[in-house]
Formats: C-alpha cells, structure tokens, sequence
C-alpha cells in the first residue's frame, strides 16, 4: 500500500523538541511518530518548514535528516511535491495562513495543532472552505485519542453511573515563567485552555448560559487568569479555569455524576463510585475503585492519532474523532467566554 507523503510546517517543540522529554511518553510529537518504525512503512516525509534558521538545524541534527529537506518558507519547496497530508504545528497566529497556502497548492488533508485557528472568526472561514472545496480537516486534541479518556466518554455517555452533575475543568500555568500562551494574542484561555473546552465541548455540548471573568496586568493585552461558570438545561454545571498565574503546570477534569467521581489528570486518573459508607451508617460514600485498564485504542494518543489519519486516507475508515466542524464549535465557546467576559486589570 502506498505511502501518505507528509509535510511538516512548524519544526519547533510539538513539532519535535519536545521528543528530548525524558517523561514524557513517547512519540509525543509529530516527527516522534512520523519517523518510529511504523510512521516509516506508513509516512514519506517530504519536508519541512520552518523560517527559522536555528530550528530548522535543530531538527535536522535530532532526526539525522539532510539538508535539502528543510525549507525557509513554501516558496522554497518545490513545487512538485504533492503532499496528501500538511501537518500544521506552527505557533497559533500562523495557523490560519498556513491552511490557506497549502489549501492554495491543492492539499485536501490536515492535521492542526490546537487552536486551529487565532480566532473564532478564522475558524469560522476555515471551516466554510474546507465544506466547499472537500477537505479534511482534523485538530489536534490529543486526549481524545487517550484510550482513559475515551472511556471516560462512552461511560458517561452511557450513563454507567448516572448523569453528569458538574465539572471542574483546570488548565493551570505560570504568568511568571511565560510560554507560548503568554505570547502573541492568544493568551491561557485559548492556548492551554482548549484542552478543557474541547473536553468540556466532547462530554456535554454547548452550554446555555455562559459567566465569566478575565483577569490581566496593566499593559499586557491577554489574560492572567479566566474564570468560566456554563450551564446547562439538562442539568449539569461546569467550572472553568484557565492560567491564574500558578508556579506550575496542572490539566484536571474532575467530573461528578450522581452515582461517581471520575478524575482525569496529568497526574493520573482515579475513579470512585457510590458505596454503602464506612463513616455514616444509613449513608453512601465515594468508595475509590481500580481505574480501567482496557480499551479499543492503543495506549499513546499520538499513535492514535496518525493510526485515524491513515485509515481515512487509506479508505479504511470514514471515522473523524476532532473535525474543523466540531473544533468550530470549541472556537465558538472559546471565543463567548472571552467576549461576555468581565475584564479585571491588576497592577
């Protein structure tokens, strides 16, 4: 079977650095999966671009890669390469213009990293484009490609253990040692807290009533910290963080049904459900259980990834986990919490 020729736009830490990670489960990165021994027999690599000089070397170097295989900008990649996959890992404010280039050279499949877009309204046009000319668009959200995560979804949309009740959804970062998401237009919320809202977005929907707050410094025009509360007819609420200005980095969902707690974290994921309690006679009490172990996926989220990617390509499957249509939707929420927001402004 034929192999999906790739290019790569954006050689910088998701795109490969962050490979070097010696914690981090690996592949965790896009070249970590291209250039495994699987992405080998099912990836040809093409290139990739990048317009700065320093990564373009870096990447090189990490992956033992000649030079002719990197490129300043798409100007300079012949235009004989047709690719059928661009793997857009390039910093949030290019995204946009980057699917528009390649759109432009007739590529017809994407893979984009989270945010797809800088704002609701590119989001919005990507989407109408890729409807028109018949492009597959998928975002990159990877745990919905992590095998606790996904059953996570099918048993709350199940209803194993009762309706959802609420949700407290935190993506914690530091203001004091700036990333990415202190940078550019983007800020916590839409950098970082996409995750939260993509899940958020997965497991419930779109929300009927939006509050929230943004708190930023003097002069600075993102956000420190945004606070969200959605509700829901249905029933359930939900509470949002996003940044707050923390010495550390921390992504939590920890979700109520009636019957249980499921708690989804970086730093692990724990369970417990409704039992008669050992305290209180006459009462229930959450009673922590074994996590599942068991899943259709496998156990890394980027494999998991790719593995659709190449199945649709390939017509083995027609099965889409983060389209652009659901992600206008994530877009959508992102850009209402921002827009009825109450603005703070500390020193």
């Amino acid at each position: 079977m034929r192999k999906t020729k790739v290019v790569l736009i954006g050689l910088g830490r998701i795109a490969s650095s962050l490979e070097k990670d010696p914690y981090r489960s690996k592949p965790c990165t896009h070249s970590g999966v291209l250039f495994s021994p699987w992405g080998k027999r099912n990836f040809e690599f093409l290139g990739g671009i990048d317009p700065n000089p320093d990564k373009r070397e870096k990447f090189r170097k990490q992956w033992k890669l000649p030079e002719h295989v990197t490129f300043s900008d798409l100007d300079h990649l012949s235009s004989k390469y047709k690719p059928d996959l661009a793997i857009i890992s390039s910093p949030s404010e290019s995204h946009y213009r980057n699917a528009l280039e390649w759109i432009e050279r007739g590529v017809k499949n994407f893979l984009i990293e989270k945010p797809v877009c800088e704002t609701f309204l590119q989001a919005k046009d990507l989407e109408k484009l890729s409807r028109k000319k018949g492009i597959r668009i998928w975002v990159n959200h990877e745990r919905r490609y992590h095998p606790k995560y996904v059953w996570a979804k099918r048993v709350l949309d199940s209803q194993k253990y009762g309706p959802i009740r609420t949700i407290r959804a935190s993506v914690l970062t530091s203001a004091l040692a700036p990333g990415r998401a202190f940078q550019g237009r983007t800020g916590p919320l839409f950098h970082d807290g996409t995750h939260a809202v993509d899940l958020i977005h997965w497991f419930l929907g779109k929300p009927d009533r939006i509050r929230s707050s943004l708190t930023r410094r003097k002069g600075i025009p993102i956000e420190d910290r945004a606070l969200a509360f959605l509700e829901y007819k249905s029933g359930p609420a939900v509470f949002l963080e996003a940044g707050g200005a923390r010495k550390y980095f921390q992504f939590e969902m920890d979700i109520m049904t009636s019957e249980a707690r499921i708690l989804l974290s970086n730093d692990g994921m724990r369970l417990f459900v409704s039992k008669p309690s050992k305290k209180y006679k006459g009462f229930n009490s959450l009673t922590e259980v074994s996590f599942p172990e068991k899943s259709f996926l496998g156990s890394n989220p980027f494999m998991n990834l790719y593995a659709e990617i190449r199945n649709v390509l390939t017509g083995k499957s027609v099965r889409m986990t983060g389209d652009i249509g659901e992600n206008l939707g994530i877009m959508e929420l992102l850009h209402k919490i921002k827009t009825v927001a109450e603005i703070r402004t500390v020193s």
